[in-house]
């Protein structure tokens, strides 16, 4: 195996950085395009929204796997060359896509490039620091997602303004061109950990991927399905019984893609628990609030993209605070505080109505911002606490795609909780007309709070140190 060797620690920190942007600006700002797309290959809407569930597909069954062979074979070469398939796919999609598969194609493999370097962001930013500065470098990392979701919409908007699809590709060229001379430059190997050879699970991979995008399937495409149809069951069902052979198929080999032995930590266990709900909640909101904002407050677009664009920006601010507050007290608090941040905000969300003046709103929004700045960097922290050195990248990549499922049970439950109980408040006939939607989204925003107090259990739950987490794991 190979170990990263840092020249220069905040050159690496911030080409890491650069790779979260890149990833969050190609997802945020791709949905504005979509319209376009599909007029263009003349398609409907649930055809064309294939480019942007593919990616995310692509990410979800990869990202582990990367995060594994960064393990096995060092992460310079994996992020130089992530960064090289990301930029040759952005300049090939919309010269050769003539046509809507050849985009997915394209799509898909750009995809790989951006797993290939976001599987490993955090696993080179926990190597490069120490414990007294990893919450603070965590927590500016995380600026450049927010930066991404931020910038996306905004910059995205104005390219297809002025230009056209095609330049919502081009724009990721010079700064995955930067990656990969930062990249080159600034970070080295050399060998470490064991010289004998390791090789790839690939069975435990395969298995693996098939268990996330058939999960990741069943729940983008579950408010249309619906929850008894055989689609969405006989996707559940493949995905639980790749579940029940991974983890023999992972016990049985001696180099495993999943370290399942991370498990046996609670610090590690809780906290990717508690990473889940975080962005199921975060993710959740981001998805309904427009729909508040467009149609009950019928706000124009850009008014409401502007409101919205408070919340990646109070994180911006936010996570280093809480990074630098988790160096000097640990992760439990501001994990803590950030949350019971989230659970307010989306209490305050829940009592939204057609008369709310904005000011209320942005507190809402401003709150629910402050405490995913404050818990995502404090959990980060956690988590990377009790993991080996030589199992970062797999905890790296667990938590991206962590990150991924959570984003989608937010947008998937969202919906389904506004579907059920929009019925629920139509058949028993007591309100009419917006007021059924708002009571719909009310009980939607109950489920952010329970979603948000569960992920302090959790972290409530977390032994108060390292070395008090290893011990109860023993």
């Amino acid at each position: 195996m190979r170990k990263l060797i840092i020249e220069d620690k905040w050159m690496v920190f911030a080409v890491t950085g650069l790779a979260n942007f890149i990833a969050t600006f190609t997802t945020s700002s791709i949905n504005l395009a979509l319209p376009m797309m599909a007029a263009e290959f003349g398609v409907s809407m649930s055809t064309i929204s294939w480019v942007s569930l593919i990616y995310m597909l692509t990410l979800s069954c990869s990202l582990l796997v990367f995060g594994r062979l960064g393990d096995l074979h060092g992460y310079k070469n994996l992020f130089a060359g992530g960064f090289v398939v990301f930029s040759v796919m952005s300049i090939l999609l919309p010269l050769l896509s003539f046509n809507l598969p050849l985009l997915i194609l394209f799509r898909c493999l750009q995809a790989v490039g951006g797993s290939m370097v976001v599987s490993i962001t955090h696993a080179i930013v926990s190597k490069t620091f120490g414990p007294k500065e990893r919450g603070k470098a965590l927590g500016i990392n995380s600026i450049f997602v927010s930066l991404g979701l931020a910038v996306g919409p905004t910059a995205g908007g104005w390219l297809l303004t002025y230009f056209n699809w095609h330049s919502l590709f081009y724009v990721n060229v010079p700064f995955s061109l930067l990656g990969i001379y930062a990249s080159l430059k600034y970070m080295k190997t050399r060998e470490t950990y064991t010289k004998s050879p390791v090789k790839m699970d690939w069975l435990g991979a395969v298995v693996f991927g098939l268990m996330i995008v058939s999960l990741s399937i069943a729940i983008n495409f579950v408010d249309s399905w619906g929850l008894v149809s055989v689609r969405f069951l006989g996707a559940m069902t493949l995905s639980l019984v790749c579940l029940l052979l991974f983890v023999p198929i992972e016990r049985q080999r001696k180099h495993p893609m999943m370290e399942l032995s991370l498990f046996h930590s609670k610090m590690f266990s809780l906290s990717i628990l508690a990473c889940l709900c975080s962005y199921i909640a975060q993710m959740m909101t981001t998805f309904l609030m427009p729909f508040f904002l467009v149609n009950i407050l019928r706000m124009p677009q850009n008014q409401s993209g502007l409101i919205m664009l408070s919340t990646p920006l109070i994180m911006m601010l936010s996570s280093p605070l809480g990074g630098r507050m988790t160096d000097r007290i640990g992760s439990r608090q501001p994990a803590i505080l950030g949350l019971g941040s989230v659970a307010l905000g989306c209490m305050l969300m829940s009592q939204l109505a057609e008369g709310s003046p904005v000011i209320y709103i942005l507190t809402a929004l401003a709150l629910f911002g402050c405490g995913n700045g404050y818990s995502v960097s404090a959990i980060n922290t956690a988590l990377y606490a009790t993991v080996p050195k030589e199992h970062m990248g797999v905890a790296s990549g667990m938590v991206a795609t962590v990150r991924n499922i959570g984003q989608s049970l937010g947008v998937a439950l969202g919906g389904m909780i506004i579907a059920l109980r929009t019925v629920h408040y139509t058949q028993i006939g007591e309100i009419q007309g917006k007021a059924i939607y708002l009571s719909a989204q009310r009980d939607a925003f109950y489920f952010g709070v329970l979603v948000a107090v569960t992920a302090i259990l959790a972290i409530a739950l977390i032994p108060r140190s390292p070395e008090a987490a290893s011990a109860s794991a023993e």
